[in-house]
Order: structure tokens, then sequence, then C-alpha cells
């Protein structure tokens, strides 16, 4: 290994490094609480690229949605597919679990199911597999190319697996967490639960909405 790659390495380490201190400390001081502050850390993706998603979809109902027609409350974005048997069901009833003890407005969060499936996932189908998680989760489908380029935004990645053990869609298990101006603000790993759901998006809300 060269000394410019040994001092690239190094750079990097301390920078991530510091990086995470940052972010330890600044959960550490809105919660007050240093097993909550782990609990919390442990739950969250670091280093996420600051970026703005983009997408343009169609919802469950048949309406066309943009990103920007959220701009100025959060979105909570999870992408998935509706015959998935493992790991999305878990999450999306953490997702509903977060919704239902927040019971924040539609103005104030919007939570969104991307399918990556649109092949099989008809609006019909979205809005009653939605329905079954909490009546405010949105379902968005749109054609292929189009729910990979909002995949691709996210940084999400899926791909359809066809062996014969296995056919179904292999797909990242992210839950992202969009500011009110379109910017990343946190990716949860999953599988989480809804009180650390909770817990982070109310680090992002004033704090009249949570008294």
């Amino acid at each position: 290994m060269t000394v410019k790659r040994l001092f690239l390495l190094a750079t990097g380490i301390l920078v991530l490094g510091l990086t995470g201190t940052v972010a330890t400390l600044w959960v550490h001081e809105t919660t007050g609480d240093q097993t909550h502050t782990l609990r919390i850390q442990q739950a969250l993706l670091n280093f996420v690229t600051p970026r703005t998603p983009q997408f343009t979809l169609t919802d469950h109902d048949g309406n066309s949605v943009k990103n920007q027609d959220f701009h100025g409350r959060l979105m909570l974005v999870y992408f998935g597919y509706t015959q998935c048997a493992d790991i999305c069901p878990f999450d999306l009833a953490a997702i509903g679990q977060a919704l239902d003890t927040l019971n924040l407005q539609e103005d104030t969060l919007q939570p969104l199911f991307i399918t990556i499936d649109p092949e099989n996932d008809t609006r019909a189908l979205l809005a009653q597999y939605v329905s079954l998680y909490h009546p405010r989760l949105r379902g968005l489908t749109g054609s292929h190319k189009q729910v990979k380029v909002a995949a691709n935004s996210f940084g999400a990645s899926f791909e359809k697996n066809l062996t014969p053990r296995f056919t179904g869609h292999g797909h990242s298990a992210n839950l992202y967490l969009i500011g009110r101006d379109g910017e990343f603000l946190r990716a949860f790993r999953t599988p989480t639960t809804g009180e650390v759901i909770t817990d982070v998006i109310r680090l992002y809300l004033p704090k009249t909405t949570t008294d």
C-alpha cells in the first residue's frame, strides 16, 4: 500500500470517527439518556450522503405525486412490495405504531410506501395493503423506470429474483426520514421498532407539536 493510500485511509477513518462522535453527542444532548442515546444511534445508518431524493409517481388513488408536493412537511419513506413475506410487514407495523403514537397532522408528516414491484402491485392492491398498517400510509407506484429512478435517488436498491427456490424481489430494507426542505435527515436500520421511529421523528418536531 502506498504512502498516499495510507494517508487517505487514515484521513477517512478520522473523518468518520469525528462524524460519528458529533452524531452521538447531538443525539445524547437531545435525549439526555445514555441508554436511550445508544439505542437510537444503533438504529440509524450513519454517513448518508446529503441529497434531495426525486420522484414522480402515482399514488394508490391515481393522483400524480412528486417529491416537491411534500415540501414543508416531514416524509417517512419505505420501499417494499405487497408480496414481501418477511421484513416489509414487520417494518410497516412499526411505522404504523409510530404514527399512532405521534398522532401528527397530515401537514406535519407524510408516510409513503413505494412499491418495487409495479408490475404486480396494482393501485387497488396497494390501497388495500397500506390500509392494513395505517390509514395515513400512502402507497406509490409507477413504471419500472420511474420506481428505479426514485429508488436510486434515495440510495435504495432492489432486484427481481427468479431462482428454483425463490421467486420474489430482493431489496434494501431501509426507512428514510426526509426533512421539510426535501433533504435527507436520517436513514433507519431495519428491522426497527415503532418506539425508535417515534423517538427519532420527535427530534425534528417543534416542541409545541410534541407537548
